[in-house]
C-alpha cells in the first residue's frame, strides 16, 4: 500500500514538474527516494553535481527545485554556490523518504539543513499540503487560515515539517513564529485534489517569511 501510496505521489507530481537537467542517477522505483534544494539564502543560488546544474531564484516558488528521483541509501553530494560562497552538501536518502536541502545563510558563509518526510497517505479527492520550518531563529512555526483563520498546524519546530490533508478549495494562509506573523500572509488561490503544496518559513532581512509552492518530481 505505502509503495502504491509513492507511486501515485511521484505520477500525480510528475504532471506539474518543469524541465532541467537530473542532478542524480535515478533509482530503481522500489527503492527510489526524493531529494530536492530550498535556496533560503537571500541571493541567487546555483547547485552543481558533476555535469548537472540547477540555477535556483531568491523569490518565492523561484526557491525551490523539483523533487529529484535518487537511489535510497547511496550517498548523494553537491556544491552550492551563492554570489563567490560555496558549500558542500551531502545526503543519504531512506526508502520513500522526500527529502529537502535547504540552503541558509551563516554568518558570512552557508549552512545547509536537511528537512525529511515520509509520506502516509493520499488522496485523490483532496489536496494535501504542509508547513515546513526551515528557519532556526522560528522556535515553533504555526500556520492558520481559511474563513475562520483556524489554526492549520502548530508548534513545528525547525528542520521538520507537518503535512495533512484539506478539502481543495481556495485559500489564504498565515505563518507565524510564536506570536509573531512570519511576514505577510499567502494566497495560495484554488488548491487542486490530489496536488501536494508546501508552505514554508524562512529566514528574513527583518525577521521571518512564509511563502508557497505545488510539489513536483521529475
Amino acid at each position: 500500500m505505502k509503495k502504491l501510496i509513492l507511486a501515485c505521489l511521484a505520477t500525480i507530481c510528475s504532471m506539474a514538474a518543469y524541465a532541467d537537467n537530473p542532478l542524480y542517477e535515478t533509482g530503481p522505483g522500489q527503492d527510489s527516494s526524493f531529494v530536492r534544494f530550498l535556496n533560503a539564502s537571500g541571493d541567487k543560488a546555483t547547485v552543481v553535481n558533476g555535469s548537472a546544474k540547477v540555477n535556483l531564484d531568491a523569490k518565492s516558488e523561484g526557491r525551490v527545485s523539483r523533487f529529484y528521483p535518487v537511489k535510497a541509501g547511496d550517498k548523494l553530494t553537491a556544491t552550492v554556490q551563492v554570489g563567490s560562497v560555496k558549500t558542500s552538501v551531502e545526503v543519504i536518502a531512506k526508502p520513500g523518504e522526500f527529502v529537502t536541502i535547504a540552503i541558509l545563510n551563516k554568518g558570512a558563509g552557508l549552512e545547509s539543513m536537511l528537512v525529511r518526510e515520509t509520506p502516509t497517505d493520499f488522496n485523490a479527492m483532496r489536496a494535501s499540503i504542509s508547513l515546513m520550518n526551515v528557519d532556526t531563529s522560528c522556535a515553533a512555526a504555526s500556520l492558520t487560515g481559511g474563513a475562520k483563520n483556524a489554526m492549520i498546524f502548530e508548534a513545528v519546530k525547525p528542520a521538520s515539517t507537518a503535512r495533512r490533508l484539506v478539502n481543495p478549495v481556495s485559500l489564504k494562509v498565515q505563518g507565524n513564529c510564536g506570536t509573531e506573523t512570519a511576514g505577510a500572509a499567502v494566497d495560495m488561490s484554488q488548491l487542486q485534489a490530489g496536488e501536494r503544496y508546501s508552505v514554508i518559513v524562512i529566514p528574513a532581512k527583518k525577521g521571518h517569511q512564509t511563502f508557497f509552492v505545488r510539489d513536483s518530481t521529475s
